[in-house]
């Protein structure tokens, strides 16, 4: 059934809930997979989350928080959901956090809990033994905070007492997660939420028959704001899955789309490259992906090889590559700054020089070009309706013409205000103008990511932080990690990075920054000892042919070696950290140096 129309402008999404909730009651709004698997969905009405979310802001109000910052930590499900709307509901700033379970996590979560000093934790039961001890580590005149445990009758009080909607600004504090550094709080207003759905919607236009299916962490921006939140705004149903349930096993995400008819999907690149090497050929014909029209890929760079894989083990089960869409986007501008036109038909894909873009310049390499002098750039699309993309010399902070790689700025309604209680890196990052432009322009985010435009269309080609630079070459490390990965099947990930020439053995007084491979081999300490010398010879040679460059040192280390986030980006400044301070894992037999 179409959604019914439901009077958007000047609406928050707490407000759309309860319109839809009148409207549509008892038209679907989420299923949730609990297992991971089709077998036993929980399906809950417009109703059920708007008399949900309810319940959870009537306590917060019996609690006196209205107005108050409540962190948000439960697992990723229906709960989660109830939670945020509940929240927003009751006038609360939500605070979306992961569950505060393992060391790393629950360092990351103390951090949140201290940056924000929230008045409210809801979080899962289990954590209250951890709560003393959590709090131990609080520093001197931190203020007390209400932990709130909800149990299953929180979520399934059937009461239909009307509860108001007060609406509190900040909507959002939304932590980045911390592949580029420590997480800061980016505020998000009620609008910035509202225009990422108006925007989004633009760009992929209504359909009647749209499905969603997701199984995105819903504590970062591509999983809230691009799936749960666009899907209340949309009035279409929404399929969830935990996370930890794709990783185990990413067929489920495929066997779901084949079984709900899923419409529209997203996922970052490396959930791609995945699918393709973990879905088993018995299981192939279990699958029928015809249904898919959009195909959101975004979160870190695109890869055109991953996505040819991607079409080519999955075309047959009737996957339209047409379907595709490239994006970028970033916490800072809610989500969406660009992305593939959903009628644009195939990916936008662009063979460039590749000595030509190490100094900065996108140029098209000629016809018939060596491959191994080129290197294949991915569109991310044209930028999102009401907003300007400029491309700026990071370090004149005057634009550059197309086809000239540079910082990434944005401006537009999207864009958040700045960053929770950190005036001066807010002004530096939010309130910036190109060099020479009009004063009453509006101010831009500057992203830290590079990038170019050609015809139109944006081409991201990584962070600025992490180029290296070596010989007056810019050189980034994703495509090193492409080059790395390719070597062998048994290697799972890598982390390319640099450090000064001095804190090198045997480079001393060189100027050129140094390469660094962390990578993990999928195997034995005995099974690695078999053939590290060929797998390093195999490394070398190949970052040596594709780059120009010899890496200083390789350290192969088992899964978990390399730093990840949540939502599975590569934390290259934590890895580095970690070689630099000796505390990387590695193998037995690799104790001692990882020179090469």
């Amino acid at each position: 059934m179409a959604p019914s129309p439901i009077p958007l402008d000047g609406s928050s999404l707490p407000e759309i809930l309860r319109a839809r909730a009148q409207e549509q009651p008892e038209a679907l709004a989420f299923r949730f997979l609990p297992d991971g698997t089709t077998d036993h969905p929980v399906d809950w009405t417009y109703r059920d989350l708007d008399l949900r979310s309810r319940t959870v802001a009537r306590e917060l109000t019996r609690r006196g928080l209205e107005g108050s910052r409540v962190v948000l930590a439960l697992d990723p499900g229906l709960d989660y959901v109830a939670g945020l709307f509940g929240i927003l509901r009751a006038g609360c700033t939500a605070v979306p956090s992961f569950p505060p379970f393992g060391r790393r996590a629950t360092e990351r979560f103390l951090g949140i809990v201290l940056d924000c000093e929230p008045q409210a934790v809801l979080t899962d039961g289990r954590f209250g033994p951890h709560v003393e001890a959590f709090e131990a580590q609080y520093p001197e005149g931190t203020g007390k905070v209400q932990w709130i445990f909800p149990d299953e009758a929180l979520f399934q009080e059937d009461d239909d007492t009307e509860v108001p909607v007060r609406l509190a600004e900040p909507a959002l504090l939304q932590y980045s997660s911390g592949s580029t550094g420590e997480p800061k709080g980016i505020v998000l207003t009620h609008e910035n939420l509202v225009s990422n759905c108006r925007v989004l919607e633009a760009h992929t236009g209504m359909e009647p028959d749209r499905v969603g299916c997701s199984w995105l962490p819903p504590y970062h921006d591509m999983g809230l704001m691009g799936t749960i939140m666009l899907a209340v705004h949309g009035g279409w149903p929404l399929v969830m899955m935990s996370p930890v349930h794709f990783v185990q096993d990413p067929y489920r995400w495929l066997q779901a789309l084949t079984e709900y008819k899923v419409t529209i999907t997203v996922g970052p690149n490396f959930a791609f490259d995945l699918a393709v090497t973990s879905v088993p050929d018995e299981a192939l014909d279990t699958l029928d992906l015809s249904s898919l029209r959009q195909v959101f890929c975004g979160s870190e760079p695109v890869s055109a090889a991953t996505l040819e894989r991607f079409r080519e083990r999955f075309a047959p089960r009737g996957y339209d590559p047409a379907s595709i869409i490239p994006c970028y986007g970033l916490a800072e501008a809610t989500l969406f700054v660009t992305g593939k036109p959903a009628s644009g038909g195939q990916i936008r894909r662009e063979r460039l020089d590749k000595a030509a873009l190490a100094t900065g310049a996108a140029l098209r390499a000629p016809a018939g070009a060596d491959a191994a002098d080129t290197v294949e750039a991915v569109s991310c699309g044209v930028v999102a309706v009401g907003h300007r993309v400029r491309v700026v010399d990071p370090h004149t902070e005057a634009e550059v013409p197309d086809g000239r790689v540079g910082e990434v700025w944005v401006t537009g309604p999207n864009v958040a205000t700045g960053y929770w209680r950190r005036p001066e890196l807010s002004a530096a990052s939010f309130g910036v103008r190109p060099a020479g432009s009009d004063p009453a322009e509006p101010s831009y985010l500057r992203t830290g990511d590079l990038g170019f435009v050609l015809d139109g269309e944006l081409f991201v080609t990584g962070r600025l932080k992490d180029v290296i630079v070596v010989s007056g070459r810019n050189l980034y490390p994703q495509d090193i990690e492409v080059s790395v990965e390719r070597c062998a099947g048994e290697l799972r990930r890598s982390a390319v990075f640099s450090v000064p020439g001095d804190g090198i053995e045997g480079a001393s007084g060189s100027e050129d920054e140094q390469v660094i491979v962390v990578a993990e081999y999928r195997g034995t300490s005995s099974e690695f000892a078999s053939v590290e010398k060929a797998l390093r010879a195999e490394v070398t040679a190949a970052v040596t042919a594709d780059h120009g460059v010899r890496p200083a040192v390789l350290h192969f280390g088992p899964p978990g070696t390399v730093l990840m986030t949540t939502s599975g980006k590569v934390r290259r400044k934590a890895t580095r950290a970690a070689y630099l301070d000796g505390s990387l894992k590695t193998f037995k037999a690799l104790a001692g140096s990882g020179a090469v």
